[in-house]
C-alpha cells in the first residue's frame, strides 16, 4: 500500500473520513475532535471513553474562557 500524502487524503478512506470527519471541525479546531470523541464512542458503545472526551470537552469550554479573562487584562497591562 502506498502512503504518500497526496493518496493517504485523496484515497477511497482518506475521503469518506473527512467527510464524517468535516462537521466536526466547523465546531472549532480543538472542541470539534472532541465532540467527535463523544459522539463515536457513544455510538461504538463506549460510554466510559465518551464520558471522558466530554470531561474534556466541557472543561475546554468552561475553563479555557475563565483563564483567558483573567490573563487579558494582565498582559494589556504589559503592553501599555
Amino acid at each position: 500500500m502506498n502512503m504518500t500524502p497526496s493518496q493517504a487524503f485523496v484515497g477511497p478512506l482518506g475521503a469518506s473520513r473527512l467527510a464524517r470527519l468535516a462537521p466536526f471541525f466547523l465546531i472549532g479546531p480543538v472542541s470539534g475532535p472532541l465532540a467527535a470523541g463523544v459522539v463515536f464512542n457513544l455510538r461504538g458503545g463506549r460510554p466510559v471513553l465518551a464520558s471522558l472526551y466530554g470531561l474534556a470537552l466541557g472543561l475546554w469550554l468552561t475553563v479555557v474562557p475563565i483563564w483567558t479573562a483573567q490573563v487579558l487584562p494582565g498582559m494589556a497591562a504589559r503592553l501599555l
